[in-house]
């Protein structure tokens, strides 16, 4: 009963629990079996092949069926001759059978049909002019890669809904084994314990997979939750064995979470954006959300539609439908572009521009189209230009920790210039806006011991005060102070000017009107002291552009103009780019605002 089921096409014989009755004598059976290349027992042996060797048959008999298989050929040649008169009246028949069904034929079905082609036909012709259509789009300008032995990091964030598949294809493709439905793969992406109690990620994490010189994967099947040393050992084979490495950033999807997705786009520098569907849940509230934000940052986005292997094909097809209208929509402006083999990658790789989007179609547990994805990611080349060059050094903090041994470490990235184990660096801004110095001891990159950090790298820094008398404690450091060049003269500010785009608000903004500003690592509330609107009044309205001054209202901050900046309130969303840092304090903020004021009260009375 067992074999049946996974082997419907078997004989009746082999299916049945009782073997089937033998009709031939012992040494006919014999004569039949032995035939393996006839077909074994179920092959059917003509009767003269094996007259010869037959036992207790009469010679009268062997003669009467030789006589009528002689007479049996004959009837057959002649029928092949003449032709047979049932086998013309068949095929008469069956002709008729099918002109009467086509007369009766159902018109709607034509038209589906006749539909279902036009669409076909559509999408060739899409497919054979993806190349003329970007001709005019401007193509990414990637930076030389410079081959002095370095490992250059790709990094790709993972954004999408609650339980769309981002942890589970990060372990498939960082662990090299499928997924078992049950959460076999992201189990070993997880890095809290309730994260793997409720399936949801809730913080940012960072995982990587190898790339070789063929442009194969080199996997790490290591759970996310071991030791501090057997990390570092898994981690340090990846790097031995590859020639460049993808950072995988594992992103939150719930709606509780979007702050901390939001500060993982702005603070962790991704080149790329990897918008991830459920096929069976479709285009969500998060879903929109989350690509806003990308869209916002002009990170260049890639969709990967997972789980087709449980998902009806008249949901499949809705949820690809929906997606291709929004991609196509006035707010995106994106060419989708359904990646369906190894030619399309290649297209898709050849014409990089901030406008096609390429569209997968995947399944974690049978891996369909899974290697489409992998040849994808190993051809992408890392997008951002980095000033590892510059005379200034900058470090930007994204974690904390404590280190048995060795004391407090900061992680995070390098933006300018090139950090140098053992040097001294200036950390700041605290509380009061000011910089104290630090010795940077020992750096650690991809977890494994290096001497210099160059910028666009992200590394781990233990770090101690330089005056022994002071001690420098892990909740004195948070995430958005910097390690700066004590030469650089770092100033911290609570004030900086910004031209902002509101993209959508249910009624009007004001003075004075506080937000949420992602700047960067950067994530505090500010507060809109002045603004200067071009159209009519000083309110805005969803669509509308502005210069604003901004001002934190917690701690001051480093900020460089030139930054992108995301400000946000509930459903209020908005965008923008820092003009002007005041490089003032909370001390002098009494000044300012009395300037403020008589520049509005002017404004008033012309």
């Amino acid at each position: 009963v067992t074999l049946s089921l996974w082997t419907p096409d078997l004989p009746l014989a082999f299916r049945a629990h009782k073997p089937p009755t033998r009709v031939q004598t012992p040494q006919i059976q014999h004569q039949n079996t032995a035939s393996s290349d006839s077909g074994g027992f179920y092959s059917r042996k003509e009767p003269e092949t094996c007259i010869e060797d037959m036992e207790g048959i009469s010679s009268e008999k062997a003669v009467k069926v030789k006589a009528d298989k002689s007479n049996r050929k004959i009837s057959e040649d002649k029928s092949k001759r003449n032709g047979n008169p049932d086998e013309r009246r068949r095929k008469k028949n069956r002709g008729t059978k099918k002109k009467v069904r086509n007369k009766g034929s159902n018109p709607e079905k034509i038209k589906s049909v006749e539909a279902s082609k036009e669409r076909v036909e559509i999408m060739r012709k899409e497919k054979e002019n993806i190349e003329e259509n970007t001709k005019d789009e401007p193509k990414q300008n990637f930076p030389e890669r410079k081959e002095d032995g370095r490992i250059h990091d790709l990094r790709v964030a993972m954004v999408g809904n609650v339980d769309s598949g981002k942890s589970t294809l990060i372990g498939v493709l960082t662990g090299g084994e499928l997924d078992d439905g049950r959460g076999k793969a992201r189990s070993k992406v997880f890095a809290h314990r309730h994260e793997a109690a409720t399936g949801r990620t809730s913080c940012i994490s960072q995982h990587i997979v190898g790339v070789r010189e063929d442009g194969k994967f080199v996997h790490s099947n290591k759970a996310a939750n071991l030791t501090a040393a057997a990390k570092n050992k898994a981690w340090r084979e990846v790097i031995a064995e590859s020639r460049s490495v993808i950072t995988l950033v594992d992103l939150a999807g719930h709606e509780r979470y979007l702050k901390t997705t939001i500060g993982g786009l702005t603070g962790c520098f991704p080149d790329y954006a990897c918008l991830i569907i459920g096929a069976n849940m479709g285009i969500t509230k998060m879903t929109k959300e989350h690509l806003g934000v990308v869209l916002a940052l002009n990170i260049p986005v890639c969709c990967v539609v997972t789980k087709i292997d449980i998902c009806p094909s008249n949901v499949l097809a809705r949820t690809k439908r929906h997606l291709f209208r929004i991609l196509k929509s006035r707010g995106a402006k994106k060419q989708p572009f359904l990646v369906k083999d190894e030619k399309d990658v290649q297209t898709c790789l050849k014409n990089q521009s901030t406008k096609i989007t390429p569209v997968f179609l995947l399944s974690a547990v049978n891996g369909k189209g899974m290697g489409n994805l992998e040849n994808y990611l190993a051809g992408l080349r890392p997008r951002q230009s980095w000033d590892d060059e510059a005379k200034t050094v900058e470090f930007n903090i994204e974690e904390t920790f404590n280190v048995t041994g060795v004391g407090v470490v900061v992680s995070g990235t390098a933006t300018y210039g090139r950090l140098v184990a053992n040097s001294t660096m200036m950390l700041g801004p605290f509380s009061d806006g000011s910089f104290k110095p630090v010795l940077a001891r020992t750096i650690q990159r991809k977890r494994v011991p290096v001497s210099v950090c160059n910028a666009g790298e992200s590394c781990a820094v233990a770090i101690r005060s330089v005056k022994r008398k002071e001690t420098l404690r892990r909740s004195q450091i948070r995430r958005g102070m910097v390690l700066v060049d004590p030469s650089s003269d770092p100033k911290s500010t609570v004030s900086f000017e910004a031209d902002i785009l509101v993209l959508h608000h249910p009624t009007t903004i004001k003075e004075n009107y506080q937000a949420v500003v992602h700047c960067g690592i950067i994530r505090q509330t500010a507060k809109m002291v002045r603004i200067k609107h071009k159209g009519s009044g000083e309110c805005l309205r969803t669509g509308d552009k502005a210069a604003v001054l901004f001002r934190f209202m917690v701690r001051p901050e480093l900020v460089h103009e030139g930054t992108t900046i995301i400000f946000r309130e509930g459903t209020t969303k908005g965008v923008g780019k820092v003009t002007q840092v005041y490089n003032d304090s909370f001390k002098n903020i009494a000044k300012e605002t009395e300037v403020c004021a008589a520049e509005h009260e002017k404004k008033e009375s012309s």
